[in-house]
Formats: structure tokens, sequence, C-alpha cells
């Protein structure tokens, strides 16, 4: 049987985005689709624009709402498909990624979450990085965020065991339920880009960097003890100029020896501040 796919799209204000993100869940021409738009309000014509994919869109609702988590949590609630996932409406699919992501989850009974590769595309400076999917994701996750959300989906035996997601947090909203999933289900890895995830200049995880970094420094805190706490925090507190100091180093290629020039830090927290620096920085 051909599992059904349920994609929740949450949005707000976001109409010059989200036309793209709906042509790239509509596009891969599944045969069992639900397409489940949540926005909280819009005023920006995002309505207009996913009435333009009639049909196509299963649920469509527009009122206001708590945040892009109550969203999620919203649109799940009104998903009947096999595998579900969201996608955020300034990010999109890579073609032709449903079948198989499909032959990896299997008919969704199983605990099993399927994550590749994305491509980040930083739209400022219109430049694009590839970011491989890591293989062992249950040991990283109390430290990294190592689990790229548009390109990650789940069997709904993962969502009812996880719950939904967690309305405390804002920014660590999708990390906090891969870590929960983790206690209970088999990470499956594609070696293979499955989206393309945006950055622009009113990105969430771009904006907000004192809120950000603190949820970022709490939860590692909690999942990962106090020694990972404290060098999160110390990195957070100097980000700014120990972010341009490395990339200095890298440009002269003597990124090797970051330990001189940070001699301190580095002797209290080791690798870790390498870490610190690659969750905290975007």
């Amino acid at each position: 049987m051909t599992p059904t796919f349920s994609i929740v799209v949450p949005t707000l204000n976001q109409a010059r985005f989200i036309g793209q993100t709906l042509a790239s869940i509509a596009g891969q021409n599944w045969p069992g689709l639900e397409i489940i738009v949540i926005d909280g309000g819009s005023t920006d014509g995002t309505a207009d624009v996913v009435k333009q994919f009639g049909a196509a869109i299963s649920h469509f609702v527009s009122e206001p709402d708590r945040g892009q988590g109550d969203a999620i949590n919203k649109g799940m609630a009104l998903a009947r498909g096999e595998i579900l996932a969201w996608l955020n409406s300034d990010d999109f699919y890579l073609p032709g990624i449903f079948s198989r992501v499909a032959e990896a989850l299997g008919g969704g009974d199983e605990m099993r979450v399927a994550h590749g590769a994305t491509i980040a595309w930083f739209e400022g400076r219109n430049e694009t990085r590839y970011w491989p999917a890591t293989d062992r994701p249950k040991e990283l996750l109390a430290t990294r965020a190592c689990i790229y959300q548009p390109s990650a989906f789940w069997t709904r035996a993962v969502w009812e065991k996880t719950g939904p997601l967690n309305l405390d947090y804002s920014f660590v909203l999708d990390w906090d339920w891969f870590l929960r999933a983790s206690r209970h289900c088999e990470f499956l890895t594609l070696d293979a880009p499955l989206s393309m995830y945006r950055f622009h200049d009113a990105h969430k995880t771009s904006s907000g960097s004192p809120r950000r970094a603190e949820e970022i420094c709490a939860f590692v805190e909690r999942h990962a003890g106090a020694e990972w706490g404290a060098a999160f925090r110390e990195v957070a507190a100097e980000l700014e100029p120990l972010g341009r100091s490395l990339d200095r180093l890298k440009q002269r290629g003597l990124y090797r020896f970051r330990k001189w020039f940070h001699p301190g830090l580095y002797r209290r927290h080791g690798e870790k501040v390498k870490v610190a620096l690659s969750q905290l920085r975007v």
C-alpha cells in the first residue's frame, strides 16, 4: 500500500515564499498527499497564494495562534497520513524525494525517523552550502541540533509516542522533539539532500540572538550536563568577537592554531568550544 504523506506548513506573513514551498510539496506528484497550511493570521496576501493551489490543499486554517509550535501542533492534529513532517513556509523540498522517504519508513507503524542532507541557501549573499546528514544522531542530539528539520520525516507511530512540540521553546522546538523521539525510535540516514533550507533577513533562526543563545545554552545544560552548559555559556558571552577571530584565522589558513589565540577558553573547554560555536552561530 502506498503511504499517505501529511505535510504541515506553518506560516505567518510569508507570501513571497510560500508559493515555492507549496509547489515543492504538490510537485512530488505523490498519489496519497495531505498539505495542511496553518496560518497565524497573515495580512500580506498569504491566503491568496494558498488559494491558488485549489484542491491540492487539504486544510487551510488562518487564525491567531501562539506561534510556530502551536501552528504545527494544530496541523498534526488534523493529519491523517502514515508519514508526517512539517515544512516551514520559507523552505522547500527537492524534486522526487517522497519515494525514497517512503521506502525507508515503511507503512507507518514502525518507530522510524528518516532524515537526509540539506542545502543551506543564504539568500542575502546568494551562497549555498551542502550540509550532510549525520549517521549517529542519537549520540549527538544532547549537544547538537544535528537533524535538519526540512529534511526529516517520521511515521505516525513516532509522533503519537513522542507527543506534540513543547510550546515552552521557540528556537529549539525541533531539536527538543527529535531528542525526545530518539529515546524510542530508529533513525535512518538518507545519503542525499532532501530540501533547501533558506536563510533570509526575516529568518527566525537568524533573529533574536540573545534569546536564541540563552535557550540553546539552557537546553544543552539540561540534557548534557553542567560542563557542556558552561562551555556553551562562555562561548555565547564572547560569540561575536570569538567568531570574527576564528573567521580571520580560517581566511589566513591558520585555523589549526586557534587554541594558541584563545588558550584559556580551549584549556577550560577543549573541543566543546567548536561544538558550541557550530550551534550558536548562524
